[in-house]
């Protein structure tokens, strides 16, 4: 992809997490490009929506090989996994994100229900793994766990991106959160 298309991209990601209705003329001065460069590389507002998601879907997959869920210690991966809590967020945050129902994101992404799919499963293997190693709870499905780190990791990005938290605090209090609870007193859920 060329370095304009990345712009682009980067420009759409940042104006549509502000304002999901964005029009093209916006996303256009917000990459520093007129309209009809935009629209050189992205003839169609779907094209670029299925661009970014397909982007956002690949970083969440090589994020995942970066944090060595199969193959490092499980506290050492998912406290890899927690520090791109961003590319865990986006991917479920998608549709809503961008204004987009699911349905039709699978339909302009070709390949997108297998890519999530394959984060998914790749996350639930390693919770099965962390709790066959005694890291995570085994009265908890591993399926759950996975839902568990996509909210927070989604919460934690929508905070970061209203400005709630700071940037820097969002992996201590996604694994703060994940592995500690809420709770002030340790054993006070029953």
């Amino acid at each position: 992809m060329s370095r304009t298309s990345e712009n682009i991209l980067d420009a759409a990601a940042m104006v549509l997490s502000r304002d999901r209705s964005a029009s093209i003329q916006h996303i256009a001065k917000a990459a520093g490009v007129s309209r009809t460069t935009l629209a050189r590389y992205f003839a169609t507002r779907e094209l670029l929506i299925a661009a970014l998601v397909g982007r956002v879907l690949g970083e969440a997959l090589s994020m995942l090989d970066a944090a060595g869920l199969e193959e490092d210690p499980v506290d050492v991966a998912f406290t890899a996994l927690a520090r791109h809590y961003r590319a865990i967020g986006q991917v479920w945050g998608l549709g809503y994100g961008l204004g987009y129902s699911w349905l039709h994101l699978v339909e302009l992404v070709p390949g997108m229900d297998a890519a999530v799919d394959k984060i998914e499963q790749r996350l639930h293997a390693f919770f099965e793994r962390g709790q066959v190693q005694g890291v995570f709870r085994q009265d908890l499905p591993a399926q759950w766990l996975v839902g568990a780190l996509q909210g927070l990791a989604e919460t934690t990005s929508d905070l970061i991106a209203d400005e709630a938290m700071g940037a820097r605090q969002g992996a201590d209090f996604l694994l703060a959160m994940f592995l500690n609870g809420a709770s002030a007193r340790a054993g006070l859920a029953r």
